[in-house]
């Protein structure tokens, strides 16, 4: 028995006994985000050590285990897997850091077909996610914070400054695609009471009063990827502007 296996059982060893890793969701549709879930123990568990590959439809998740001699507490915590397409996958679990040996777990999953009405002809879908900040590069300063879902439902935050300065906060939502790329939905004006100083924020205060519409296109031309035309209509006022994702 090698040194290191020795430690991984004696840590193991020192582990309350958890409920077994799961995934988030449990029953995933395509494109949903999945996670696997895990128990740990805070003291034994160390996050700088996760590791996940995958090939031939398995992914490994591997991590190394502290040497504690208390066990600390439990914490719950969320490794991504990624969104994945329709089909059947697994996941083997190795607590030791090594994805060759034996997994102390394994999970096996499908991914199921998202559920549809029977409509003919079927209303449009986006093919790929476009959440993420949006901004115009020569006017920084404002931009649009886009929040899409696996079903395609629409929350996005517009925050500008109005004619004397202060900052002004719009939501766009109750919206629908009408094609693949483009969602159209309502501007939501929205006012409150003062968060700072705090320490009590009054939710019944808030007000929000429809002021337009808004649209996200977001065709793309060779050599123009990764940018949308967003449109909108607000208190008569129409505009236009060329958007990009912002990249970290």
């Amino acid at each position: 028995m090698n040194h290191r296996f020795l430690a991984s059982v004696l840590a193991l060893a020192a582990l309350p006994a958890f409920a077994a890793s799961q995934l988030s969701p449990a029953e995933p549709y395509e494109f949903d985000l999945v996670n696997v879930r895990m128990t740990v123990d805070s003291c034994a568990f160390a996050p700088e050590t996760v590791s996940v590959t995958a090939a031939g439809g398995v992914f490994r998740l591997t991590h190394r285990l502290n040497q504690c001699l208390v066990a600390g507490e439990p914490r719950v915590v969320d490794i991504r897997l990624g969104s994945l397409a329709i089909g059947d996958w697994r996941v083997e679990i190795h607590a030791d850091g090594d994805s060759a040996g034996p997994a102390a777990e394994r999970i096996d999953f499908s991914v199921r077909g998202r559920p549809t009405i029977a409509i003919f002809p079927p209303p449009p879908r986006p093919l790929t996610d476009y959440s993420g900040h949006w901004y115009r590069p020569a006017e920084s300063g404002w931009g649009l914070s886009f929040h899409q879902s696996p079903t395609g439902v629409v929350f996005a935050a517009w925050y500008v400054y109005d004619a004397d300065g202060t900052p002004a906060w719009y939501v766009i939502q109750d919206g629908q695609w009408t094609s693949s790329t483009r969602w159209a939905g309502k501007v939501m004006r929205t006012a409150g009471p003062a968060y700072f100083p705090g320490p009590g924020f009054d939710a019944a205060a808030v007000t929000r009063s429809a002021v337009g519409e808004a649209t996200f296109e977001f065709v793309q031309k060779p050599g123009e990827e990764g940018i949308a035309t967003f449109g909108y209509t607000v208190n008569g006022q129409q505009g236009s502007k060329r958007i990009s994702r912002l990249l970290f």
